[in-house]
């Protein structure tokens, strides 16, 4: 595939306990550095302020959460800067500090709008906003660190329900335009790019038909939302002058469900990636934005910006370059296991065994191995679970097997904090577990909650 890319983008949300909130500088610029090999040249991340005090009116006297989470992401920033990559900043624009939403200013949820969400038709809230990121910019500033892009989303993180926001991704692009001020009064010019995660064709439509009257030609590019499962987005109207990119979730397999985030290990998804870069580049797309939520999509970042950059031709020629460098061996037969792998669910285990025996015999041992070494244990227990009707000795030890599998990849390998939200260990489960859970109280995990929204 000769044709590029332009602008490819790994979008990094430290935040939950994922990996990029739980490492050390030395294991993130390992991680940003692999991703640079195959291809990416932008970073982004997003200040996510869920349970976080505003922590620029309270002095930095203190080293709680919020610093916390601070530091480790100016620290991502200033790695990522070193390596080479442009910097990017996603926005949720009323996403604010959870001391300063109050009864006055709380925004309206409903399904698409939640967070710590304020009303910018509230007194005082685009002001509290726009201070915000001004502090915000001018600590990138003082850093050293200068943005090249700031992209927003308007849902997921964001909105506003009630009926002075109507329609809220009018408002939304209003807010926009504030936070861009206070931007570009720090860096000069930036970006300023979208991303359409939950967005609906009357969305686009509106946001566009109120962009060419009131913004022209501020807009350079937007982040085509793929939904679940699909390789591609449909094409929707755009603003006047504004390019079309993806917004690429990388954290599940081919199909996504269970196997998503990590929660049934690493994930790999050769097929639909090769797919989505063919469709972008027929597309005449300038590039995409790659939602990452750690280290176990490693895969997935080398065949998209593999593809993505130029440098292979095909999902199966980036596999066999990756366990060249990683595994050494057969590194077809690799490419031709890890491609199986994509659809976990469906994957004979006992086939698959048979395989990674072989292949891993030649090969070197290492964390990357052993974490695909625990994906092939929690399918190899799923199936013997499912393989019995009645809960018997043996059907309960494959259960437990399961989930020290995955405890071992999440803590031991991944090195995982204290997970939150998609990162809940028990909520992307097997139909099994509920039923076993409730059996006995030697359950290593309890009932599965309802499903969590997803970040």
């Amino acid at each position: 595939m000769a044709a590029m890319l332009p602008v490819r983008e790994l979008y990094c949300p430290s935040h939950f306990g994922n990996e990029y909130e739980s490492a050390m500088s030395h294991e993130m610029r390992e991680v940003l550095d692999e991703a640079r090999f195959w291809g990416f040249n932008r970073y982004s991340d997003w200040f996510d302020t869920v349970d976080l005090y505003d922590l620029y009116a309270r002095g930095r006297k203190h080293f709680n959460l919020p610093e916390a989470a601070w530091e480790r992401k100016f620290d991502s920033f200033r790695i990522a800067a070193g390596l080479g990559y442009d910097l990017g900043l996603v926005v949720t624009p009323n996403h604010v500090f959870s001391d300063q939403v109050t009864a006055a200013n709380a925004a309206v949820a409903s399904g698409r709008y939640f967070g710590q969400l304020v009303c910018p038709q509230r007194d005082g809230v685009v002001a509290m906003i726009r201070r915000n990121y001004r502090n915000l910019f001018q600590e990138f500033a003082q850093r050293g660190l200068r943005l090249s892009a700031v992209s927003a989303g308007a849902y997921d993180y964001g909105g506003c329900g009630c009926a002075a926001c109507a329609p809220w991704i009018v408002t939304f692009g209003k807010l926009f335009l504030e936070i861009l001020a206070e931007a570009e009064a720090v860096f000069g010019p930036v970006q300023a790019d979208l991303w359409g995660w939950w967005w609906t064709d009357e969305d686009h439509q509106a946001f566009s038909d109120w962009a060419d009257r009131e913004a022209p030609g501020r807009f350079p590019a937007l982040a085509n939302h793929i939904l679940y499962g699909q390789t591609r987005y449909e094409p929707r109207r755009l603003p006047a002058g504004c390019t079309e990119r993806a917004f690429t979730h990388i954290g599940y397999g081919e199909k996504g469900g269970i196997d998503v985030y990590g929660h049934y290990g690493p994930t790999v998804a050769p097929r639909r990636l090769q797919a989505t870069v063919e469709y972008l580049v027929e597309r005449g797309a300038t590039g995409f934005l790659a939602y990452s939520e750690g280290v176990f999509d490693e895969a997935n970042k080398a065949i998209l910006a593999g593809l993505a950059s130029g440098r292979f031709s095909s999902a199966t020629a980036v596999l066999e370059a990756y366990a060249a460098r990683h595994f050494g061996g057969d590194a077809a037969g690799w490419a031709e296991w890890l491609t199986a792998m994509g659809d976990v669910e469906a994957l004979d285990p006992a086939a698959a065994r048979r395989a990674f025996d072989c292949l891993a015999r030649q090969s070197r041992p290492s964390e990357r191995l052993q974490a695909w070494a625990e994906k092939l244990a929690m399918r190899e227990a799923d199936a013997a679970v499912a393989a019995e009707a009645f809960w018997t000795p043996s059907r309960r030890a494959a259960a437990e097997a399961f989930w020290a599998a995955k405890e071992r990849l999440w803590r031991g390998l991944w090195r995982r904090g204290l997970c939150r939200h998609v990162f809940r260990f028990d909520w992307k489960v097997p139909a099994w577990h509920g039923e076993y859970a409730g059996l006995s109280r030697a359950a290593s995990l309890p009932p599965a909650p309802p499903a969590a929204r997803e970040a």
